[in-house]
Parts: structure tokens; sequence; C-alpha cells
């Protein structure tokens, strides 16, 4: 009878729409570096009949099932060598502690309020990840030069020798501090600290744009596990291991796609990513308020 009262609660076009999500989400994360809980909390906030989670259980949709997806794709990083373990490791620990905190105030805020600050997050920071990564494309061309110049002198370049050499106690403490940051940023938005990450390893240590993506990924899986775990109870478990499945197909095929692309062709895939979901935000966002706006005056 148990077995029976299992299957009819299996759905299988709400399942497939999640593993579709999930897909979709995990290249996202695969290929730009960011973008899975941008995919997921809205496609399962939709109000349909396949959908129509609360913003916390969308939430911890994004955080469980991209837990898989950036274990993935960041596994094909690491596998391709394009992973700086030591940054991984002074952003990631700390990140774990405070991911936990901001597990807490989570669960304090409304859905709406919420979704206001991860969207609004999402709108504050684009222009600061255009300037960056404008920077970092200046940085990479002046490289080029001056390898030419000195073309055949066995001079190496800058980002090499830090990829081997190992950090000094204070870039240590500077990446602990961003990584307490970042795992509070992370619980919060659903996985949305990827992009601040990524943003702050191009301007802090120079690397090239593979290992930026890498590393940024791998850094934020200790603190997404915490946060998923953090909110067990509100994840609907049936969507969140469809929406995995799919990421785990997602985030591997992503993460293929973007080791075969040029430093330049990631870069501009990554810049067009915050366009598209910056744009998203930016209605999401006012949405927000004025749900927020409404709220407060029928009180």
């Amino acid at each position: 009878m148990s077995f029976y009262r299992i299957l009819s609660k299996i759905q299988p076009k709400r399942n497939l729409y999640a593993f579709t999500v999930g897909a979709a989400a995990g290249c996202t994360v695969g290929l730009c570096g960011w973008g899975g809980a941008q995919v997921i909390i809205p496609s399962m906030t939709l109000p349909a009949s396949f959908a129509n989670y609360s913003q916390l259980s969308a939430t911890g949709i994004a955080l469980s099932s991209l837990s898989v997806s950036t274990l993935s794709s960041g596994y094909r990083f690491w596998e391709k060598d394009r992973v700086h373990i030591p940054i991984v490791l002074a952003i990631g620990i700390p990140a774990v502690l405070s991911a936990r905190v901001g597990s807490h105030v989570a669960k304090k805020l409304s859905g709406d309020a919420l979704a206001l600050f991860f969207n609004g997050f999402s709108i504050v920071l684009i222009p600061t990840h255009f300037y960056i990564q404008e920077r970092a494309k200046g940085r990479q061309n002046e490289a080029a030069s001056k390898e030419q110049e000195h073309d055949g002198d066995g001079i190496a370049s800058s980002a090499t020798s830090s990829i081997i050499h190992p950090l000094p106690w204070p870039q240590v403490a500077q990446h602990a501090s961003f990584g307490i940051c970042s795992g509070i940023i992370s619980a919060l938005m659903g996985v949305g600290g990827l992009p601040l990450t990524m943003s702050y390893i191009t301007e802090a240590t120079h690397l090239p744009h593979h290992y930026v993506q890498g590393t940024a990924v791998c850094a934020l899986i200790p603190s997404i596990l915490v946060s998923a775990a953090s909110r067990i109870h509100a994840i609907p478990m049936q969507a969140a291991v469809s929406v995995a499945l799919g990421a785990m197909v997602g985030g591997y095929g992503g993460a293929q796609m973007a080791l075969g692309l040029t430093e330049e062709q990631l870069r501009t895939v990554y810049m067009t990513s915050l366009v598209v979901f910056g744009g998203r935000s930016t209605f999401g966002a006012a949405r927000n308020i004025r749900n927020i706006l409404q709220a407060k005056q029928g009180r």
C-alpha cells in the first residue's frame, strides 16, 4: 500500500519541468560561472501548476541542486587544472562559517524581502562586474604586448607565477575576509555570490579567466552545501532531486563548453550573461518593492 502511495505522489510533468530547469541552470553555471539561481528561482516560483513554490522553497531548491552542478562543473575545471587550490581554501573555509549566519537571517525575511535582496544585489553589482572585466581585458592586452617584447627571454607571466607560488599570509587574510562576506551573500541569494567571487578573484589575483571561473566555483562549494543543509526543512525534496539531476548533467556540459572557449570568448559570454540576468533582476526588484509596499498598506 505504501508503494502505491509513493507512486501516486510522483508527478511526471512537474519532475520533467524541474529536470529541464536544473539542466539549464547547471549549464549556465558551468558556462558563465554564475546565473544558476537566476534561472532556478524565477522558474520554480512561476505561478503555474508545475511550479508555484515559495521564494524560500525556491531558494532552497537552488542551493541544494546547484551544489550538485557546482560540484560537477568544479570537478571538470579541477580535472583540467584550472583551479587555484590555495585561494579555494582561503575563501571556502571562512565562507562555510558565515553561510550559517546568512541562512539564519534568510529564515527571518519574508519572501518578497528575500527576493528583493536577490534582485537588488544583482542589479547593484552588474556595473562593478563590467568595470572589473574591462580592467582585466586591459591587463590581458598589456601582458600580451609585454610577452611579444620579451619573446624568447624566458620571462614567465605574472598570472603563471601566481598560480605556481603559494599565497603569502596577507593575501590569505584578505581572501578569508572576502570568504566571510561571500558565505553570507550566497546563503541569502541562493548561489548569487558566484559573480561577486569571480569579480573579486579577477581583481585581486589577475588570474586568467578560466582559472577565475574554476576557482570561484570550487571556493563556494562548501558554503553552498552548508546553506542547503540548513534549509532542508523548507526544500520540496522531489523537485529538488529532479532539479539536481538536471543540474549535474548541465553543469558538466557547461564546464566542458567553457573549457573549449578562448579567454576572450569566455569573458564575452560572462559579460553577456550580466546583461541578460541584470535586466530580469531589474523587473523583479520593481515587482518586489511593489508587493512589499502593498503589504504594508494592507496592515
